[in-house]
């Protein structure tokens, strides 16, 4: 006899919804190259490696676990700690490099980093606490 489908915790689906929301801004963001032009037709001086690295990586990664999560399946689970590292170096480079160009700060930048930086931690704790729901 088969068990009935467990559902997610909220916490879980809070997750996999924040995990949509920065796929979907990291595809579309990207694209547009974050308000400086479209990336098939880049203004002169904007470099295209993270635009890029977000749109074939972390869009998809994103998007793969945040599925994954809701139906607590183990690639979900496996999925959470990719994306985690993922969204920690991206965010530790781009900290860098702000600190590097000196203040003042741009809040536009800084702010979604920190955000997915706690997403991060996020996605290292709540799988994990819920582990053997995923099958």
């Amino acid at each position: 006899m088969s068990q009935p489908a467990q559902t997610a915790p909220w916490s879980i689906r809070a997750l996999a919804i924040v995990l949509v929301l920065f796929g979907l801004l990291a595809f579309f963001g990207s694209a547009f190259l974050w308000g400086q032009g479209f990336i098939l037709r880049p203004p002169e001086g904007i470099g295209l490696a993270f635009p890029i690295t977000d749109m074939v990586v972390n869009a998809p990664a994103s998007i793969v676990a945040a599925i994954g999560l809701w139906q607590l399946k183990r690639f979900g689970h496996r999925a959470a700690y990719f994306v985690a590292g993922f969204y920690i170096y991206a965010s530790v480079y781009i900290f860098v490099e702000v600190a590097q160009g000196g203040p003042p700060y741009a809040v536009e930048i800084l702010v979604p980093q920190v955000f997915a930086v706690l997403a991060a931690v996020a996605l290292l704790i709540l799988p994990e606490r819920y582990r053997e729901r995923f099958s």
